[in-house]
């Protein structure tokens, strides 16, 4: 109840900043994730993304929770020859595993590669890290990593296969770690 009121409450706060927002829920063998991503403004620019999303594992019945919320610079990466956006910031995670609660404050980013003659398939991933240092509660790191091949069936809503592994490092269980890690589907909105 309490993420629930708390995810509701930031996206409240965020949505006046917000303009196109983009909805991606993909499902892989054991776990299911939500995401709600767009652009922010603050001043003149329009340079910062922010996304907030659930993910709920179920892989050997540990019940993974994982709220998070990131803010990212992004832009053109200027490759000549394809369409490169990257964002790259920071990432905090409130980490939920059955008997163990915590969470971590991630570094990382995400891009979306399109050829210009091929523009409605792109590679789209992401890749945030948090070392013990910046883990906490019962918790000594944090890995959220993914890569797909999506199509645009029509300009705003792609579908698309992939591959996600989101590890969690839990204190005083050496090689328990690994959380959730397999193929995934999904689709993706822009509104």
């Amino acid at each position: 109840m309490i993420r629930k009121l708390a995810v509701t409450a930031v996206l409240a706060l965020v949505a006046p900043l917000a303009g196109a927002e983009t909805l991606d829920v993909n499902v892989g063998s054991e776990a299911v994730r939500a995401e709600l991503s767009g652009p922010l403004s603050f001043g003149q620019t329009r340079t910062a993304r922010y996304d907030l999303g659930y993910l709920y594992s179920d892989e050997r019945d540990d019940r993974l929770n994982v709220v998070h919320g990131s803010l990212l610079v992004s832009g053109d990466a200027g490759a000549r020859s394809a369409n490169v956006q990257v964002g790259v910031g920071l990432r905090a995670a409130g980490i939920d595993l059955r008997g163990a609660s915590g969470g971590a404050v991630a570094a990382g980013g995400r891009f979306d590669i399109r050829l210009p003659a091929y523009n409605r398939f792109g590679l789209v991933g992401h890749a945030f890290f948090a070392p013990g240092v910046l883990a906490f509660g019962d918790f000594d790191g944090y890995i959220d990593a993914a890569v797909s091949l999506d199509y645009e069936i029509i300009r705003n809503a792609s579908v698309y296969l992939g591959y996600r592994q989101v590890r969690v490092d839990v204190d005083d269980a050496p090689g328990s770690d690994l959380r959730d890690s397999s193929p995934v589907i999904g689709l993706r909105l822009q509104f």
